[in-house]
């Protein structure tokens, strides 16, 4: 389970803001554009931060994976809360990239429910490939406080 975001204000990080993605927002929306330029979204979870990117994994039989190869530019959104006014949100604009199967190892290390999708089959993880999303710019708004609180971010 991912922790509550906490009250945010002006001297968030660029490494804050990329932690806070992984340790309060479980999944996001993708947004990807395929060959003719036509625009998809998708659903996944950014699983861990190394560095200053931030990973995640997908398998190689989706047409999601084929826009992240063929397309590599994203924008995933996040949205957290139950009403309007108890929400959280971000957006980060950035640049994927396919890295070493390695970091499967870790995803799994820090995401029990990660165990628990493949539990049953065996072959799901044979076809899953990491992807790191190098950031370049975000943004983030906290509604849960008057006046709002918004951030824009670049790398």
């Amino acid at each position: 389970m991912r922790k509550q975001v906490p009250m945010l204000n002006n001297p968030i990080t660029n490494d804050e803001f990329l932690s806070l993605i992984v340790d309060s927002f479980q999944s996001v929306i993708f947004g990807t554009v395929d060959e003719n330029g036509d625009p998809h979204t998708n659903v996944a979870d950014i699983e861990v931060k190394n560095s200053d990117k931030l990973i995640f994994a997908t398998t190689y039989q989706k047409a999601f994976y084929n826009r992240l190869k063929n397309h590599p530019r994203i924008s995933i959104t996040g949205l957290k809360g139950d009403e309007t006014l108890s929400s959280v949100g971000f957006t980060l604009d950035g640049l994927v990239q396919e890295v070493d199967q390695k970091y499967l190892d870790e995803i799994f290390a820090k995401r029990p429910e990660m165990q628990q999708i493949s539990a049953n089959h065996s072959e799901r993880r044979e076809i899953l490939r990491p992807f790191a999303i190098i950031p370049i710019s975000g943004s983030i708004y906290d509604l849960r406080q008057q006046p709002i609180f918004q951030k824009g971010l670049k790398f």
